[in-house]
């Protein structure tokens, strides 16, 4: 497998809220669910952050599209495979919605490669954050459900990281994560940039995500 794996779920927004043309992209593990050095293997080891559910309510009652982007080498390490991926995130978002009537997930896409196999979509390479821009604003068309081997091509993650920051499509983009990997994709698409502690992980910043002024947390990748 070359490319992501991309989950279309239902888009849904709150009654009488319209979309705002942003979109929120969230890293996984510790930003939404406790992660493990090990892995979450089954939907059983899923455990929410306190606020979670509730943080992304709120993006989506502003007006967001939640757009989840996760690295998860297991796949490519034969642990697990894209089946079983499904099933955790169908209970992730179960576990969201039972919590928050509003806390709908529009889009996760996940990386199932390694370091080591120099793909286009592992963070931080940007190319999961193109997918979700091409998805849900652009042109490319795919199946509601589990697309497997989705391609990102070679002129989309083509990063200067030497050069200035670029601007972004839409001014109140994001990405929440508790890596340098999640923002070094962010920064590659002129977005705002949100570093959280993997105790507290999406709660810890929905604050400042839904103050239209924040412009995010500071950071350069190389210098």
């Amino acid at each position: 497998m070359e490319g992501a794996i991309v989950e279309v779920l239902s888009t849904k927004f709150p009654p009488n809220i319209e979309p705002n043309g942003a979109i929120a992209y969230l890293d996984r593990d510790g930003v939404i669910n406790i992660g493990s050095p090990n892995y979450i293997n089954s939907p059983n080891e899923l455990r929410l952050l306190d606020g979670a559910a509730f943080s992304i309510g709120e993006l989506k009652r502003h007006g967001y599209y939640v757009c989840v982007v996760t690295n998860q080498s297991a796949i490519s390490r034969g642990l697990w495979d894209a089946k079983q991926l499904g099933k955790i995130h169908h209970r992730l978002q179960e576990m969201l919605l039972s919590i928050d009537e509003d806390a709908n997930i529009d889009l996760i896409i996940t990386c199932p490669h390694r370091h080591i196999d120099r793909c286009n979509c592992r963070k931080p390479m940007p190319g999961m954050l193109y997918l979700g821009h091409s998805h849900l604003r652009d042109d490319l068309d795919l199946n509601k459900g589990m697309n497997i081997d989705v391609k990102i091509p070679n002129d989309a993650v083509r990063v200067n990281w030497w050069k200035d920051k670029t601007m972004p499509f839409n001014q109140l983009d994001l990405i929440v994560g508790d890596r340098k990997s999640d923002l070094g994709a962010g920064w590659a698409r002129g977005i705002r940039l949100y570093k959280v502690n993997p105790d507290i992980g999406l709660h810890q910043v929905i604050e400042r995500l839904v103050n239209f002024k924040d412009e995010g947390d500071f950071f350069q990748p190389v210098r």
